[in-house]
């Protein structure tokens, strides 16, 4: 490996650091807390308010502001432009009050502090360029015993996983994966329903995976969908691939996918990094031109919307009552709306842990900028889904392997008298003897 990739690995390392000790600090502020991190190393000539700039303020008991200083309080060197202003707003920021520009800041509960973070580092880095994290610097402050933040301060444990790991079987690979990632995210990576691990892009999502059959880590990534003309895609892919030798674009149907293969024999941590690396680059050059190139459309096929009449009745219910309820179901009431019926449990288990999923994706995309999808709406949403997940979980976790359904008593009729019919059979028995 050369040494300017090396160097790259140690800057990206640093600020993933600064990125997981942020999102820690941000999630346990209390109301009233406020943090200023800003440029140490900015030239002031004299004028104040030159560095560059995010604050934090934690308010309304669990919600918490991250904030740009409006231009006004910003040197002309710091000063936003209107193209920043944009990627701002991709990145989430609300940059805009009744069609009048305002200081860039997004307001969210602070479970959030981890997608804060990774704002915080993309405004440093891609908006204000600065190289390292080592060239900021912060001021807390609130109430009389706030701690300090302190990015600079070495991690108990920095290390990831091993250099270099000989994996014992895929659920060991499936681990070690897990683990190279967390940095990335600042946090243990979610699994999608397939057992796959999205990543979000501002343009697009790809999955990592690991093969079932051989020692092979994939990530995949819809590029473009709904692609016309294959032999005409076919040629532009040809002059793509040898562009970029580390990335293979396949025409998949009528999809554009971006596929990198890492091997996990050995699994080496710093690979699958850089492999993400060069996916993200990928998504930085592909743009709506670059879809209509292949006559498609930007990224992978939304999927249709479900209609609520689609959903059994029971689950209907269940999610119903979950969402009204302050305090978890009994089991009694769970096994109520699954008909005592270990199978529907486990269909509903699926079909909810599947919604769970898809509403966070959505709350994901709507946080990125997507237009389409309201972020409170879908945490909503998700939340609501995810009471569900856990209550289903519970029956199956409590109850026995065999449930068996419920049978109104008053349908079964008891034998307590012969029928006429048996009666006769009984009487012929008897002469028999």
């Amino acid at each position: 490996m050369s040494d300017s990739l090396e160097f790259d690995f140690d800057v990206d390392a640093a600020w993933m650091q600064f990125q997981r000790k942020l999102g820690d600090y941000v999630s346990a502020m209390r109301d009233g807390d406020a943090l200023v991190i800003e440029s140490r190393y900015d030239t002031t000539d004299g004028v104040p308010d030159t560095a560059a700039c995010v604050q934090f303020y934690a308010w309304d008991l669990d919600m918490v502001r991250c904030e740009i200083p409006a231009n006004e309080h910003l040197h002309s060197s710091r000063e936003i432009t209107d193209e920043q202003r944009e990627a701002l707003s991709q990145f989430g920021f609300r940059t805009a009050v009744d069609s009048e520009p305002t200081a860039p800041h997004v307001d969210r509960n602070r479970s959030w502090s981890d997608d804060l973070a990774k704002k915080t580092v993309a405004v440093f880095r891609d908006i204000w360029g600065l190289p390292h994290p080592s060239f900021l610097g912060s001021r807390a402050t609130g109430r009389y015993d706030v701690p300090s933040f302190d990015a600079s301060a070495p991690e108990a444990d920095t290390t990831v996983v091993p250099l270099c790991v000989q994996p014992k079987g895929k659920e060991h690979l499936q681990q070690l994966v897990d683990r190279a990632l967390e940095p990335w995210f600042g946090f243990p990576p979610d699994h999608d329903p397939d057992g796959d691990i999205p990543l979000r892009f501002v343009n697009g999502t790809a999955y990592v995976s690991v093969k079932p059959t051989e020692p092979v880590v994939e990530i995949n990534s819809t590029l473009v969908h709904a692609v016309s003309g294959r032999t005409r895609a076919a040629e532009l892919l040809v002059d793509l691939n040898l562009q970029l030798p580390d990335v293979m674009l396949h025409l998949i149907q009528d999809c554009i996918v971006a596929q990198v293969r890492v091997s996990g024999s050995p699994f080496v941590a710093d690979h699958l990094l850089w492999a993400v690396r060069m996916l993200s680059h990928v998504w930085e050059q592909v743009d709506e031109k670059f879809a209509e190139d292949f006559g498609g459309a930007l990224g992978e096929p939304t999927p249709p919307p479900i209609d609520t009449d689609d959903f059994p009745d029971g689950l209907l219910e269940l999610v119903e009552l979950v969402d009204r309820s302050e305090e978890s179901l009994d089991l009694d009431t769970v096994l109520g709306c699954c008909s005592s019926d270990r199978d529907v449990v486990v269909s509903y288990l699926r079909i909810s842990a599947e919604q769970e999923a898809s509403w966070r994706g959505m709350a994901v995309a709507a946080d990125l900028g997507d237009e389409h999808c309201d972020v409170d709406e879908a945490d909503r949403e998700a939340g609501k889904w995810g009471r569900a997940v856990a209550a289903l979980r519970e029956v199956l976790r409590s109850t026995p392997d065999q449930v068996t359904p419920v049978v109104d008593p008053s349908a079964i009729q008891l034998q307590l008298f012969e029928t006429d019919e048996v009666a006769e059979v009984s009487d012929e028995r008897s002469d028999e003897q």
